[in-house]
């Protein structure tokens, strides 16, 4: 157990133990108040605590803060009960001061700070590398959709694109099954702690994960399955992905939810044309109408997802003091989301929304599918 990983520990019991959430932790970082995780360990909330008159922040952040100081003792026993069940289940953390932390996620509001994993480390790398694709769908799937999802597995795996799912019966283990049986890279993500099986039919797909694949779960070990983690799950699905697949959902279908995620979050998403007659298709049907592209062939898939890895590694020098031009030379590459363009510039919010409506009214830029695009006059 090295102290890097008791400190992502330490943060962890603090943020699912105590009032510190995420509307807490963004009024801390905002104010200046913490710069890191480490700022939120429990030594960090000691001299936090100190600190607390230095800066403007809302009482009830005060509060969570005076109150986690005074849990300090139960949180200690808690981080030590988090030790024991990642070294007797070779849990590891991985967190945003890692190397391998998810480079989507450094662009996306939300995503966890640390999460846990069991599995092939080097996925995540291989993520940035080469690129990762989401596919999703329904549980009870017709033999067409699952058809799809085997074949574009295979050709996605073929050019080391990671797949991504979440180990749900169905179109999720179909996917996470093609992905092992044909050597590619695959990840999951669970509604639950990484060293839970859920659901337990999967397994023989979750124990091939610990040796061909990678879990993921942002909810420490032991954190049983309830339903409210499920939207949460799905937004970390999409995130880690540069595309998304949809190969089979009904109207009330939790796939939707990630459609939903990976459109916010300015990632494409592909639908698999469907039956129009059965209620399993009608949720993919509707995000088709509602702007989704239409999955005909993996090479396009490919394409995209080539694209997006391409920009990672050739981000445009910063543009000195002039943001229209920064926004004007990121956008330039590849399309981008607002979130995307004020991550990698650094600029407020309202910097950068000023520079982009400057670029809309010189009609140089417009929006297509949650991204900005530049355009010819």
């Amino acid at each position: 157990m090295t102290d890097k990983m008791r400190m992502d520990l330490e943060y962890t019991a603090l943020r699912f133990n105590t009032k510190i959430n995420s509307k807490i932790i963004t009024d801390l970082y905002s104010h200046g108040a913490v710069s890191s995780i480490r700022d939120l360990t429990l030594k960090g909330i000691e001299d936090l605590r100190k600190r607390l008159g230095e800066f403007d922040l809302q009482q009830k952040t005060k509060d969570a803060v005076e109150n986690a100081y005074k849990s300090s003792g139960r949180l200690s026993e808690i981080t030590d009960e988090y030790i024991s069940s990642c070294e007797n289940n070779s849990i590891y953390t991985v967190s945003e001061e890692d190397p391998d932390y998810p480079y989507l996620w450094r662009y996306i509001s939300g995503m966890p700070k640390v999460i846990f994993a069991r599995g092939r480390r080097e996925i995540l790398d291989i993520c940035h590398r080469k690129g990762a694709c989401s596919i999703v769908g329904t549980r009870k799937p017709g033999r067409y959709s699952l058809y799809a999802t085997e074949e574009f597995t295979k050709e996605l795996i073929k050019e080391d694109i990671v797949i991504v799912s979440g180990m749900a019966l169905g179109i999720d283990r179909k996917a996470h099954e093609a992905a092992i049986d044909n050597n590619g890279y695959t990840v999951a993500f669970m509604p639950c702690g990484a060293d839970i099986i859920y659901p337990y039919q999967n397994k023989d797909i979750y124990d091939a994960l610990l040796t061909k694949g990678l879990v993921l779960s942002e909810m420490p070990p032991g954190k049983e399955v309830i339903k409210q983690y499920f939207p949460a799950r799905n937004r970390l699905i999409a995130g880690l992905s540069d595309v998304t697949l949809i190969m089979e959902a009904g109207l009330y279908s939790g796939t939707l939810h990630t459609a939903s995620f990976a459109a916010n979050q300015g990632k494409d998403v592909f639908v698999l044309p469907n039956n129009i007659y059965s209620d399993n298709c009608q949720g993919g049907l509707l995000l088709l109408r509602d702007g989704a592209e239409v999955l005909l062939d993996a090479a396009t898939v490919i394409e995209r997802i080539r694209d997006n890895v391409r920009y990672r590694y050739d981000i445009p020098e910063d543009n000195a003091d002039d943001p229209i031009s920064r926004v004007k030379d990121l956008i330039s590459v590849r399309p981008m989301s607002l979130d995307e363009i004020v991550a990698v510039t650094g600029d407020a919010y309202e910097l950068i929304t000023k520079a982009l409506t400057d670029l809309e009214l010189q009609g140089l830029t417009e929006m297509r599918r949650g991204k900005y695009i530049l355009t010819i006059r």
